[in-house]
Parts: C-alpha cells; sequence; structure tokens
C-alpha cells in the first residue's frame, strides 16, 4: 500500500510499458502455434488459417494497447 503523501506506483502499467511489445509477440505466436498444431494434428486447414490470422489481430490489438498505455503513462503518471 502506498504512503498517503507518496503517489501510487501502478506495476501493472510499468510491467505492461516495459514488456508490452514482447508479450504481444509472445501472445500471437503462441496462438500462431496453436492454430498450426491443430492443422497438424489433422482437424482442417481452416485451424491454420484461423490461428496465423487470430494471432495476427491479437499482436495489433496488444501492440496498439501497449501504444496507448505508453502514451497515457508518459502524460498521467507522476513521476
Amino acid at each position: 500500500m502506498s504512503q498517503p503523501n507518496q503517489p501510487p506506483s501502478y506495476p501493472a502499467i510499468r510491467f505492461i510499458t516495459a514488456w508490452g511489445d514482447a508479450l504481444a509477440i509472445l501472445v500471437a505466436v503462441a496462438c500462431m502455434a496453436i492454430g498450426i498444431y491443430a492443422a497438424w494434428l489433422g482437424y482442417a486447414w481452416p485451424c491454420f488459417v484461423v490461428g496465423v490470422a487470430v494471432g495476427l489481430i491479437l499482436w495489433l490489438v496488444l501492440r496498439s494497447y501497449t501504444e496507448v498505455l505508453r502514451i497515457l503513462s508518459d502524460t498521467l503518471m507522476p513521476r
């Protein structure tokens, strides 16, 4: 808990601003790998397409979220 006269530290925001790019890539690659693995197991080729598409969409969403959070933390968070 923060002291009354100290600003809050926001550890989750600091973590995402520091590691957001790597997290976006990791989540996207994991999703793509699941789609590729499902297609390899024989479920169907659409699993491959859906896995790659969802991975790319997740990368884009998480990357943009990281950028917005960086802008907000730079302008609104106390140093």
